[in-house]
């Protein structure tokens, strides 16, 4: 009979475990089902998070500043003089519990995360293909549509993402953690909204840990630590067939003063000969 027992216990489907916590009570609530930015709704995401975890995301729901996409006023921006970027948009607020995810698939190496991340960007995806709608002068024809912007610009001919691509990392931190975050993360959003993925940047400098530098120093870095891919840039042209103007998105993990993105947008600019307009896409604002 316990050997009876043990096989049909055996014979039961695995319960879907949280990838986040662990614990099986998945599918107990689609909080995020009734959000009312539809890209949102449509993510699912409650079919690989439970419930306690869905109510940690700490999603960016109102922008303040249209530049760098802070939910409040930003310092930083109003600093800054005129920019190679063109503006950042970001997923959740840098919040303690987002701060410990990330920690789990950045320094942890819990890879299965990325695919998680990848799905959490696609709201701001599209909200900054939203803004390029918006500046191409297309808002009519789209809203027409009754699509999500993403969907709508798959099918415009010449007027939606040429490229996507990431953050290099410096060679010692590839070695430390075996990936590099933000090259996954825009491997995701190139699969999710059929952009091609290019590797258009290199480290020219390894740089500081971001995590060891003041503000100021942060914001005192200039893009001589990035250098474009002649190669990459090559191999990008030949395929889409056309020189520019171009439009790029650049993804990464972290907004907090833009440093980064700021200086690879610069070297992008520097590689294409300045006619290119350049979006960042990064998880978290902080």
């Amino acid at each position: 009979m316990k050997r009876r027992i043990d096989l049909l216990q055996w014979l039961q489907p695995t319960p879907n475990l949280c990838i986040v916590c662990g614990h099986p009570n998945l599918h107990a609530s689609a909080s995020n089902a009734l959000h009312a930015f539809a890209p949102l709704r449509q993510l699912k995401l409650h079919e690989v998070v439970c419930k306690s975890c869905l109510n940690e995301i700490a999603w960016i729901d109102k922008i303040l500043c249209k530049r760098c996409g802070r939910r409040d006023r930003c310092p930083d921006c109003s600093r800054r003089e005129e920019s190679a970027l063109w503006m950042n948009r970001s997923a959740v607020f840098y919040s303690e519990a987002m701060k410990q995810w990330l920690h789990r698939y950045k320094f942890q190496g819990d890879e299965r995360l990325s695919s998680l991340f990848g799905k959490m960007l696609m709201p701001a995806v599209e909200r900054v293909t939203m803004q390029l709608i918006y500046k191409q002068g297309l808002e009519e024809h789209w809203r027409k549509s009754n699509k999500t912007a993403v969907a709508w610009l798959k099918g415009v001919s010449g007027r939606y993402w040429d490229a996507v691509t990431s953050v290099p990392l410096s060679e010692e931190r590839y070695r430390e953690r075996g990936f590099n975050q933000a090259q996954q993360l825009a491997a995701c959003i190139s699969a999710q909204a059929s952009i091609p993925y290019y590797e258009l940047l290199f480290r020219t400098q390894q740089g500081v840990r971001h995590s060891q530098q003041s503000r100021q120093a942060r914001l005192s870095e200039t893009g001589e630590r990035f250098s474009g891919s002649h190669q990459g840039w090559n191999a990008m042209l030949r395929s889409i067939g056309r020189s520019k103007p171009l439009h790029i998105l650049l993804v990464d993990d972290v907004y907090t003063t833009g440093s980064t993105v700021h200086a690879c947008a610069e070297a992008l600019m520097r590689v294409g000969s300045g006619d290119l307009t350049v979006a960042s896409i990064t998880w978290a604002r902080s």
